[in-house]
């Protein structure tokens, strides 16, 4: 029978990369719209999969611009991304000026856009959906004042399967992006 297979999945040959900086626009489109318009035209194929891996849309899309992006397409091994969300300044969505904890802790979505990237849509081809199973999450200070740049560094660790499921395990560390203090680790998503 099939067991889990721990590695990196590399289902074909990696297509070429995009830029790999993503500005807010970018982002809309990829929630709304196709992964060519974001990615390129080697993404094509992934759209007419249906549910496909995207960033969700506002006002629940908490990620305004993606710095950097390490991974290959159609390569699901240890990849990265690093990510920023400017929390709005009107501070009427939390009671005490700040923003709730669960807004700090979903900033870091992008693992959504990163395996969006690698091509995960070609393996599940819409037959499967994005479950967040179990974290470790521990706030290292107060949380984020309004006006706040948070950044989030995104990394996957590993990629495995079981039967029609594919599993991966990542990470990541929330900082203040102005003085760099840490805000917030998630470890064994």
């Amino acid at each position: 029978g099939e067991g889990v297979i721990f590695g990196a999945i590399a289902p074909t040959a990696p297509h070429p990369s995009p830029p790999p900086r993503f500005d807010r626009d970018a982002l809309l489109r990829h929630a709304g719209g196709t992964l060519a318009s974001v990615f390129g035209p080697a993404w094509a194929d992934l759209d007419v999969h249906e549910p496909r891996v995207r960033m969700p849309l506002p006002p629940l899309l908490l990620v305004d611009r993606v710095l950097s992006l390490e991974g290959t397409r159609d390569v699901l091994g240890p990849a990265r991304i690093v990510t920023e969300y400017d929390v709005p300044l009107d501070a009427g969505w939390s009671a005490d000026g700040r923003p709730p904890a669960c807004v700090v802790v979903e900033a870091g979505q992008a693992d959504l856009l990163l395996v969006s990237y690698l091509g995960l849509d070609g393996i599940c081809q819409g037959e499967r959906r994005y479950r967040l199973l179990d974290c470790d999450l521990r706030f290292l200070g107060d949380r984020p004042r309004p006006g706040t740049t948070l950044r989030h560094d995104i990394r996957i660790d590993r990629f495995a399967r079981h039967g029609g499921t594919t599993l991966f395990w990542f990470r990541y560390d929330c900082t203040d992006a102005a003085p760099g203090e840490p805000v917030l680790e998630m470890r064994d998503g």
